[in-house]
C-alpha cells in the first residue's frame, strides 16, 4: 500500500509538468502555422534596386572584420548601418584561382529586398593556379526597411 501511494503521488508531480510540456509544443505549433513567418513576395512586381559592388576598402571596418571570419565557408548575411544595406554572398573555400561571383538579379518587391548570384567557375582554356581562394561579393543597397531574401 506504502508503494502505491508513492507512485500516485509521483504521477500527480509529473502531470503538470507534462502539461507544461505539451501545453509549449502546442503553441509552437499554434504560431508556425498562423503566419508567425515573414510572407516573402515571390510574385509581386519586381522593382530595381540601385546597388553598388563593394571593395574590401570601402567596406565599414567591423563588416571587414566578419568578412575575414566568414569567407572561408559557404555563407550569406546581411550587415546594415545608419545609410546602407549590404549584402554578403560567400561562396567558401576553393583550391583554384579563376573564380567570380556573378549577380543574376537584385530587386525588391514590397517589403523583400532579393539579391540572387551565381558563382562563376575558370573559363574554359583559362589559366588558373592550385591556390586557396574565396569568392564572395559584397553588394550595398541604400538603407529601407524591408526583409532580405538572398539566393546563391
Amino acid at each position: 500500500m506504502i508503494h502505491r501511494k508513492l507512485t500516485e503521488s509521483g504521477a500527480a508531480q509529473r502531470g503538470p509538468v507534462c502539461r507544461a510540456v505539451l501545453l509549449c509544443l502546442l503553441a509552437v505549433f499554434c504560431l508556425s502555422v498562423t503566419g508567425c513567418v515573414k510572407n516573402l513576395n515571390f510574385s509581386g512586381k519586381k522593382e530595381p534596386v540601385e546597388y553598388v559592388i563593394c571593395k574590401d576598402t570601402s567596406l565599414p571596418e567591423q563588416l571587414q572584420t566578419l568578412l575575414k571570419e566568414k569567407k572561408k565557408k559557404p555563407v550569406t548575411f546581411t550587415y546594415r548601418n545608419s545609410m546602407y544595406i549590404y549584402l554578403v554572398v560567400c561562396y567558401g573555400k576553393k583550391d583554384f584561382s579563376g573564380y567570380s561571383v556573378r549577380i543574376e538579379e537584385c530587386w525588391r518587391s514590397g517589403e523583400t529586398l532579393f539579391l540572387r548570384t551565381q558563382l562563376m567557375g575558370p573559363a574554359a582554356g583559362e589559366d588558373s593556379i592550385e591556390t586557396e581562394t574565396y569568392p564572395y561579393i559584397v553588394v550595398r543597397c541604400p538603407q529601407m526597411d524591408v526583409f532580405c531574401v538572398i539566393d546563391s
